[in-house]
């Protein structure tokens, strides 16, 4: 029979990530995402594994854990694949390019970042999906930023806390739907609710953005942005008709349709739009004369799988209209597989119960259970490297604690989307955080001091639950005492 690990053992696998994690950084910079980091994951999984066979947990109840956490990072992995092939053909189709053109008249430098935050929000809210918005309007918010001067960090982590804002509070989010049904929360009551923390939260995110936007000191001038203009003109045939394509899709995501057949139909609808739209560019890229049927076929299927750059003599400009396609995102595939290993063996050895169960034993304010149900989503990020596993099992844990306390069930659902799905994004080994920097080509660690509002969002949960802001509480009245106060 097996035995339950210790605090110490439990916190071994997780002490053994961070310090290798950290000496990657250390030593590689921003080139983690390359092997360092999967490498790591699994030395980690290794330790634990090797813990819980001391602990006499046999190889088949280990496994079992891995395959139960791999089968659920299947969708995210299909997600992520179908980005891919959608960013390619979207790049070559001219789409991107179309919005970058136009965003360059529209957004200025002095208001550009706060800008970014309210684009990406407005379109997160109304998809439900941040991923969805990093990887169409978020690459398009990037090139913009990039050609008006600004640090990728600043930019990526302006486009991600507009994205993560609404995700937070978007009816259409999977994580607002799962943290109120997780709680048991109807889910307009979890959404008012929650307001109270996430609105504060955005406020000071975009004051932030704003004083960075005016204080911010950037090169180039208004030369250099007309010259991209003229390069993306005289190399793309731009018209607003190539914005029926994101249209489309934004439609299907309002309609609840899965998000992987969506992208995927977005993926191939940018592929037709770029024979009828952009054959020039396809007959340039193919190395034909004309265009041809056979270098077409060439060009868009390798815009979904593989490289494609522009040539166009300035290689700012074809850095910036470069795309990867599924092969791009291949480094993020493997990170995440070796995440969820690491989350199985962490799972299956009861390592993260051990943790979990020792911090609500040591609750006994409030305040204290908000910061611990806080800590426990960060946890779960840190190791399970999944935002719903972040949600669903911290809230079935704290349930009854918040209902001893005499607290109402919205108060835990906040707290499991302040902490759980915010802070998912800033955990370079979390689906969310290998997804995003993959997408934007900006290292975690490199836009998580901007991500402003991923990180203040718990803080503030944790914040207003000291200071007894819109703590509400569960009355516990018998029917007698009910009907007296209605009379009164």
């Amino acid at each position: 029979m097996s035995k339950k690990p210790t605090i110490f053992q439990s916190l071994i696998p997780i002490l053994t990530l961070i310090g290798l994690i950290g000496l990657n950084v250390t030593l590689l910079g921003d080139d983690t995402l390359s092997g360092a980091n999967q490498m790591s994951l699994l030395i980690a999984s290794g330790v634990a594994a090797c813990i819980a066979f001391y602990n006499r947990k046999h190889w088949n109840d280990i496994l079992k854990g891995i395959l139960h956490t791999l089968t659920g990072a299947i969708p995210a992995i299909l997600i992520l694949l179908m980005i891919g092939v959608l960013a390619g053909t979207w790049m070559l189709s001219g789409i991107i390019p179309a919005m970058i053109h136009y965003g360059l008249y529209i957004l200025r430098p002095d208001y550009f970042l706060p800008a970014a935050v309210v684009i990406s929000a407005v379109i997160s809210v109304a998809t439900g999906s941040s991923w969805s918005t990093v990887a169409t309007v978020g690459v398009a918010l990037l090139g913009i930023g990039q050609t008006l001067g600004f640090n990728d960090a600043m930019i990526a982590g302006a486009i991600i806390s507009g994205a993560y804002f609404g995700d937070k509070i978007s009816p259409l989010s999977n994580t607002t739907n799962l943290a109120a049904a997780t709680a048991e929360v109807s889910l307009f009551t979890h959404i008012r609710y929650m307001m109270f923390t996430t609105g504060p939260t955005m406020l000071i995110t975009l004051v932030i953005f704003v004083i960075l936007s005016l204080c911010s000191d950037i090169a180039p001038t208004g030369a250099s942005v007309e010259s991209v203009q003229q390069t993306i003109t005289t190399h793309y045939n731009i018209s607003p008709l190539l914005f029926i394509v994101p249209v489309i899709v934004i439609v299907m995501i309002v309609r609840k349709m899965p998000p992987v057949p969506v992208l995927f139909i977005g993926g191939i609808l940018g592929g037709i739009l770029a024979l009828i739209c952009q054959p020039s560019v396809i007959a340039q890229l193919s190395g034909d004369a004309e265009l041809t049927a056979g270098g077409a076929y060439r060009v868009i299927t390798k815009a979904m799988y593989g490289t494609i750059s522009m040539n166009t003599g300035d290689p700012a400009v074809d850095a910036l209209f470069t795309s990867k396609g599924m092969a791009g995102m291949l480094n993020t595939v493997w990170l995440i597989v070796t995440a969820m290993i690491f989350g199985g063996v962490m799972e299956a050895g009861h390592f993260l119960e051990r943790l979990t169960s020792a911090l609500i034993r040591r609750v006994h304010s409030t305040g204290g259970l908000v910061t611990t149900t806080a800590a426990t989503c960060v946890l779960f990020n840190t190791t399970a490297s999944d935002q719903y596993i972040a949600i669903v099992i911290p809230g079935k844990m704290f349930a009854k604690a918040y209902r001893r306390n005499g607290l109402a069930p919205e108060v835990l659902s906040r707290t499991l989307e302040d902490a759980g799905t915010a802070t998912s994004v800033l955990i370079p080994w979390n689906t969310c955080g290998a997804t995003q920097s993959s997408v934007l080509g900006v290292a975690t660690l490199t836009y998580l001091p901007y991500a402003f509002f991923c990180y203040l969002s718990p803080l503030m949960s944790i914040l207003f639950a000291w200071c007894n802001i819109k703590i509400r509480r569960l009355v516990q009245t018998d029917p007698g005492t009910e009907a007296e106060n209605r009379n009164n």
